[in-house]
C-alpha cells in the first residue's frame, strides 16, 4: 500500500443542527499525512470536527508506518465539539473514516 496513492476520508454520517449546514454525506479528505484536501472536501470547513479528528489521523500515520491498514477497524467513528442541542450547545455532527484510493475512487477495507 503506497501511502502516496490514498487519502483518507472523514465521512459525515450525521448532522443536526449543525451551525456551520454540515450536511451527512458531505466529505474531509485528507492526506496520509495528515493535510486537510479543501479541494477534494465537500463539507464547510469546520475547525470542531477537525479538531477532533486530529488524533486520529496521527493514529492513522503511526498504523501506516507500521504496515497496517490505517484507520483503526476500532476507532474510526467520531462527533465535533459541540455539546449538541440538547445539552446546551448548537448541533452536532458524526464522522466515519475511510481510506480511499485516490486513482480509482474505491474504498481500501482492512484485509479480514
Amino acid at each position: 500500500m503506497n501511502k502516496d496513492d490514498m487519502e483518507i476520508v472523514a465521512e459525515v454520517t450525521g448532522a443536526h443542527h449543525c451551525a456551520n449546514f454540515i450536511r451527512k454525506g458531505e466529505t474531509f479528505v485528507f492526506s496520509t499525512d495528515g493535510l486537510l484536501d479543501t479541494s477534494a472536501s465537500t463539507a464547510p470547513l469546520c475547525l470542531g470536527v477537525i479538531a477532533k479528528l486530529q488524533p486520529a489521523l496521527l493514529m492513522a500515520q503511526d498504523r501506516l508506518e507500521a504496515g497496517l491498514h490505517p484507520i483503526s477497524p476500532r476507532f474510526n467513528t467520531f462527533d465535533c465539539f459541540d455539546t449538541g442541542i440538547d445539552h446546551g450547545g448548537t448541533g452536532k455532527v458524526f464522522v466515519k473514516l475511510r481510506l480511499r484510493d485516490k486513482k480509482t475512487g474505491a474504498f481500501v477495507e482492512p484485509a479480514a
